[in-house]
């Protein structure tokens, strides 16, 4: 059984109730309410430890600092708002985007991203 910690519980919990995949940072800020003496560097080895315990995933965007999430989840994709720098889950998956790969060849996994303004930045100039 993985050992626990309280950070390592706190930055679970924060990144399992999570709506949408997180920036280390992000999870920090979250974490410190619970633990208010919890640093960056905690947070970065816990990170490391729930993704080598298949708990949590990297979710890496190029172009993005690097987001997780729980591996709890179902195959989804992502929308990118190019405002706020969020990452957004979309539900479901597109069917049919292995047809999109040369005739030949096998596809194992996709992932799709959109890019754009999510709904709160749209009303914003």
């Amino acid at each position: 059984m993985p050992y626990s910690t309280q950070q390592k519980l706190t930055l679970a919990g924060v990144i399992m109730r999570a709506e949408r995949p997180l920036t280390a940072a992000e999870i920090c800020r979250a974490g410190r309410k619970a633990v208010p003496s919890l640093g960056i560097a905690t947070v970065y080895r816990t990170l490391k430890k729930l993704v080598g315990e298949g708990r949590v995933r990297l979710v890496g965007i190029p172009g993005i600092s690097p987001r997780y999430e729980s591996t709890a989840s179902q195959h989804h994709h992502f929308f990118f708002c190019r405002r706020c720098r969020r990452l957004y889950n979309l539900p479901g998956c597109a069917r049919g985007v292995g047809a999109l790969a040369p005739e030949g060849f096998a596809v194992d996994r996709h992932e799709i991203v959109l890019y754009g303004r999510c709904a709160d930045c749209r009303g914003k100039t």
